[in-house]
């Protein structure tokens, strides 16, 4: 399919919910928006002009794409090993793009993270790199341990091991799912787990948005995937000085600027310790709820940085909560999720997103990919938030194409015990 149109071309790499926002806005800038996504109907492309399956890891293919439809920009919002190809690209055919190729694909290794973090003195877990199995043998780190595949996204293979035995167990399938067959291991780092969301303007990391992300804790479930956030964070002035000095000094180290940087830390007696970080908007609902919460589009931020636009950042103080909570099931085919429409009449949550299509087949591996939708809680006090979310909980069900229920719901026990949760 040609563009028969005198529009600009951009490329949008993957076409998830967020992905949406993206294409929406580049339509109102008048762009002519093709979508390259490997699966055959992903959530975006019905907004897309034109979809083209194919890889967005194939970066030679997605050049090749790129001449032929003389794009003018190519770009993705919230996957960062599709930012590496979005700068791969535009390096290649001189066109904008916010930091080189080869700090995207500095940052898009959690390995040369690491390293360069751990040169930069950018505060963060202890680690090792291991690049087979016998390597586990010598490893000088305390425990617990978290596995990760060093080229992964989404959390896939990201796993929490208390010994040596399922060390090995989740190394082997880290390595199953790495594409350069090397992995990171690393301290586990016990405190409160922070997002904080900040855009860099020359020089200078503004935070817009901070949140406090809350895991599954369950002695079942090895993954290390969260369910849910309080935004903003309780934080301190401190502690938000802090998180200020850190995020710039990750912008001079990795030479980043006007550009969307998010940060993922660990925060334990006021000392903030760095997990990951990526110099883009995070997937979900991030760029819904930081709009909802601040009146500021880091979407329209993010295309403009792209774009080389200098970017006004302007933003709100929050006056009030958000929770964000993700739906996770058991391996089935999707059909619906209900219960919600009660909920919203009933001013209980705020909306619901419904991220699966029906009779899809939700896998094993409880990551973002495997989430079926989420719904957002809203009020000016946490413990209000908390009593909303336990009436959600057990009025939402989701069904798979049998009728069946298939939601988990035991995640959210450790949750409500943490806040000493009583019901009303």
């Amino acid at each position: 399919m040609e563009n028969k149109t005198n529009k600009p071309v951009a490329i949008i790499l993957g076409g998830t919910f967020p992905h949406i926002e993206l294409i929406n806005n580049l339509k109102k800038r008048c762009y002519y928006t093709i979508l390259i996504d490997y699966l055959d109907n992903p959530t975006a492309k019905e907004y897309a002009d034109e979809h083209i399956i194919e890889s967005t890891l194939n970066k030679d293919l997605v050049l090749q794409i790129a001449k032929k439809r003389n794009t003018e920009l190519i770009i993705s919002s919230c996957v960062d090993q599709a930012n590496v190809t979005a700068c791969y690209v535009a390096e290649k055919l001189n066109l904008p793009h916010p930091y080189s190729y080869e700090i995207a694909k500095i940052i898009s290794n959690k390995v040369s993270m690491k390293k360069h973090m751990v040169e930069g003195g950018i505060p963060t877990s202890n680690y090792v790199e291991v690049d087979n199995l016998t390597m586990l043998y010598n490893i000088n780190l305390k425990y617990p341990l978290i596995v990760k595949p060093s080229d992964s996204n989404s959390s896939k293979g990201v796993r929490k091991a208390d010994n040596s035995i399922e060390l090995n167990e989740y190394a082997k399938h880290a390595f199953a799912i790495s594409r350069n067959k090397k992995i990171i291991i690393e301290e586990y780092l016990d405190g409160k787990e922070i997002g904080v969301d900040c855009y860099i303007k020359n020089g200078d990391a503004k935070i817009i948005m901070t949140r406090e992300r809350i895991k599954i804790l369950d002695d079942n479930i090895s993954t290390q995937q969260i369910y849910g956030s309080f935004w903003p964070a309780e934080l301190t002035d401190d502690n938000l000085k802090s998180i200020k000095e850190i995020a710039n000094k990750i912008a001079s180290i990795f030479g980043l600027d006007n550009t969307p940087l998010m940060i993922q830390a660990i925060l334990k007696d006021d000392c903030i310790s760095v997990i990951e970080f990526a110099p883009r908007i995070g997937g979900g609902e991030n760029y819904r709820i930081i709009r909802e919460l601040t009146n500021f589009d880091i979407i329209d931020a993010s295309i403009n940085s792209f774009l080389l636009i200098p970017q006004n950042i302007d933003f709100s103080i929050p006056n009030y909560i958000y929770f964000d909570n993700y739906i996770y099931t058991k391996p089935a085919v999707f059909n619906t999720i209900v219960g919600v429409n009660e909920l919203i009449d009933n001013k209980l949550i705020e909306y619901v997103n419904v991220y699966k299509k029906k009779d899809t087949l939700v896998g094993s591996e409880m990551s973002s990919n495997n989430r079926v939708g989420v719904f957002t809680l809203k009020s000016t006090d946490r413990k209000d938030i908390i009593n909303k979310l336990n009436k959600s909980i057990k009025t939402v069900d989701v069904l798979d194409i049998n009728g069946n229920s298939i939601m988990i719901k035991n995640i959210y026990k450790s949750f409500f015990d943490e806040y000493n949760y009583n019901p009303d």
